[in-house]
Formats: structure tokens, C-alpha cells, sequence
């Protein structure tokens, strides 16, 4: 009897064993190997595919990977789904899988980072739960017409870049970002819609259509739009934000802000020759350079008690006059002034067209299919833009 007192539990330990060795870091060349995973309610460890793997791949049983989930240049993979995976500790990355259509993992919830590039044959996100938690999001190259599944609360990370037939982003439920949002070429009437995002760091827009933010209060970092098709940008709440930048916007008639007191950074306006009225009623304090230039007729600083970098204000409006300006130049505006009005060749601080139209022999080095000026190309990151108005500043 003594015997088999202690030969049980030494039975029930080798079984633990046994398990723990098949639930730990797996590879996966074939669906045999997926299916040796099915007794797994957790993988202790990392789960990679081989690029060898042909067809379609079922990951069943396993409720939670504790680690990362990885398939890199797979291109014979034309599925993959995990009908209970629920969360993934760790990064889940696909990329390169030129033939994955279908992608189902009904009840994910919750990923350390999501990393999907270079999938152009994806067309939907099967996330039936939503994807509620992610430290970082990176979805670039897809054939996605949407997010659907993507239901975030908070997030790092937000880059969503070259997906051609992204029409619509809605994610009602983001409230924070720390890390960088960036939307880039994608569709070009993508509509954005963040309704509860109310803080972040830095917000970075080329080549969309609409774009709502009416929660929006405060950016740490940059907020910039570059070479879009919106006709307005309305953000009621936002008080303040880092470097703010609206360039080679060629429809843009509407900026609205009227409870912004503070762009820490610089602030520049340019290329948008839609756009007539400047009205920042409640801007107090710019902590760099003042720069607009295009065809607006009417610039109104109602608060406005400090610029600390310098002021270039140019226009080709018959109607503008610089006189208001003047008077600032010494008490509140501590860097260079310069304002012209009624200007043929309108010009940004650095010499490049303030305008689609100008004549200006400087427009040549300004590209404006992608909407560059002061921000060369409109390529440089949103992280950046800091440094670029910093040696901005500089100048005056």
C-alpha cells in the first residue's frame, strides 16, 4: 500500500510533465502539429508557423497563448483560425502571407501587440469578440475595407498605413492612445471615426476624407494633417496640443477649435487654398513659430498673449492687411516677424509655396502630390515634427 501511495502521485507529477513539454514553445509544420496542441488549454510559449505550411491551418483547444504567435512569409497559407483563443500575451504577427484570405479567431480578446502586414489577399478580420486590449496595433498592406473587430478601449501604437481599400475606421470604444495614431494611404475617402478618443500623444493624417474627434481635449505630442480630402476638421473639446500642422489640404474650407489655448510646438498652416477664415478664439500661448501662408482673407487671435519662436504670416487675399499683427510683434510675438499681404507668391518660413497656385520659384522643391513644405514630402514621422519646428525656431 505504501507503494502505490507514493507511485500515484509520482504518475500524476510525469503526466504534468509530460504535458507542460507539449504546451511550451512549438513549431508548426503541419496540421498534425496544430492538432498536438489541442489538449493545451495553455501554451506556455511561443507558437510560430513555418513558411513551408500549405493550405489551411485550424489551432484548436488552446484558450491562451502566453507568449507570441508568429507566421512570416507562409505564402501557400490561404487560413488560419483558433475557434477559442481568447488572448495572446504576446505579439500576434503575420506577414508576408500573399494567399491568406480568411482569418477567424472568433473569441480573441485580447493581444500584447497585433502586427498584421503585407496580407493583400485579407479582406475581413473574423474578431467575432472584438479586440478590446492591444499595446500596439500595426495593420499595413491588406485588402481590409474595414476594421470591424478592432473594438479598443486603450492602445499604444495605432498605425494603420498602405491598405487601398480601407473605407471606413470606427473604433467607438478608444479612449486613450500613448503611442502614435497614423493614418497613410489607405483608401482615398477613408472616414475616421474616433467619437470617446479624449487623449493621446501624436495624430497623424494623410490621404482621408473625414476624420471626427469631437471628444478629443489634449495631444501630448503632434497633431497633423497632410495632402486630404477633407473639407473640415472640427475638434470642440481639444484645449491642447503638441506641433499642429494643416498642409496641402486641398478642399480644406473649415478649421474649428474653439477651445484651444495652447499648441506647445508650432504651429503652420499652408497649401490649403480652400481655406479663407483663420479663427482661434480662446489660443493663448504658441511655444514655437506662427507660420501660414496661402489665400485666406481673415486671420483672428481673440486671446492670443505669447508667441515664443517666430511669425510668418503671408497671403494673396486682396482683403488681408497685416495691421493687427504689428502690434504684436514686440509685446507678444518674441521671434522674427514677418507678414505680407496681398502677396502673389505666398511663402512658409523656410521659402516654399505657402500655395497650390503660387507662381513661386520656390514651389519646385515642395512636392505637392504628398503634400510637403516645411515637412519635406509629407514622409517625416510624426515624432519628427518636434524637431523640425524646433530648427524652425531657430530661424527667428
Amino acid at each position: 500500500m505504501s507503494f502505490v501511495k507514493y507511485l500515484l502521485p509520482a504518475l500524476a507529477a510525469t503526466q504534468l510533465a509530460f504535458a507542460d513539454s507539449k504546451c511550451g514553445d512549438t513549431k508548426i509544420e503541419n496540421q498534425s502539429d496544430a492538432e498536438g496542441l489541442a489538449s493545451c488549454s495553455t501554451v506556455k510559449g511561443d507558437i510560430s508557423v513555418s513558411s513551408d505550411f500549405s493550405g489551411s491551418l485550424s489551432l484548436s483547444g488552446v484558450e491562451k497563448i502566453d507568449g507570441d504567435l508568429t507566421i512570416n512569409n507562409a505564402t501557400q497559407l490561404t487560413s488560419f483560425s483558433a475557434d477559442s483563443v481568447s488572448e495572446i500575451t504576446g505579439t500576434f504577427k503575420l506577414a508576408s502571407l500573399t494567399t491568406l484570405s480568411n482569418l477567424a479567431f472568433p473569441k480573441l480578446d485580447s493581444v500584447g501587440s497585433l502586427d498584421l502586414k503585407v496580407l493583400p489577399a485579407l479582406e475581413s478580420l473574423s474578431f467575432d469578440t472584438g479586440v478590446t486590449t492591444a499595446g500596439d496595433v500595426y495593420i499595413y498592406d491588406t485588402k481590409l475595407g474595414s476594421l470591424d473587430g478592432i473594438s479598443l478601449e486603450t492602445v499604444g501604437a495605432f498605425d494603420i498605413e498602405n491598405n487601398r481599400y480601407l473605407k471606413t475606421v470606427n473604433v467607438n470604444n478608444l479612449k486613450n492612445a500613448t503611442g502614435d495614431i497614423t493614418f497613410a494611404s489607405n483608401y482615398d475617402a477613408l472616414e475616421i471615426e474616433l467619437p470617446n478618443l479624449g487623449d493621446g500623444k501624436n495624430l497623424t493624417c494623410r490621404n482621408i476624407s473625414s476624420i471626427s474627434v469631437p471628444s478629443l481635449k489634449k495631444l501630448s505630442g503632434s497633431l497633423g494633417f497632410y495632402g486630404t480630402d477633407f473639407k473640415s476638421f472640427i475638434a470642440p473639446n481639444l484645449t491642447s496640443t503638441g506641433d499642429l500642422v494643416f498642409m496641402n489640404n486641398k478642399k480644406l474650407s473649415n478649421i474649428s477649435m474653439s477651445r484651444l489655448e495652447k499648441v506647445n510646438g508650432g504651429f503652420q498652416i499652408a497649401r490649403n487654398d480652400k481655406l479663407q477664415e483663420i479663427d482661434l478664439p480662446k489660443l493663448e500661448r504658441v511655444t514655437g513659430a506662427i507660420d501660414f501662408s496661402g489665400k485666406f482673407n481673415t486671420v483672428e487671435f481673440g486671446s492670443l498673449k505669447e508667441v515664443s519662436g517666430g511669425f510668418n504670416l503671408q497671403s494673396t487675399d486682396g482683403d488681408f492687411n497685416c495691421d493687427t499683427f504689428k502690434k504684436m510683434k514686440n509685446d507678444i510675438i518674441h521671434g522674427k516677424y514677418s507678414c505680407e499681404a496681398k502677396t502673389d507668391n505666398p511663402t512658409t518660413s523656410n521659402g516654399k509655396s505657402g500655395s497650390s497656385s503660387s507662381s513661386s520659384s520656390s514651389s519646385g522643391s515642395s512636392s505637392t502630390s504628398s503634400g510637403a513644405a516645411v515637412v519635406n514630402s509629407g514622409s517625416v514621422s510624426a515624432a519628427g515634427i518636434a524637431t523640425v519646428f524646433y530648427a524652425i525656431a531657430q530661424l527667428f
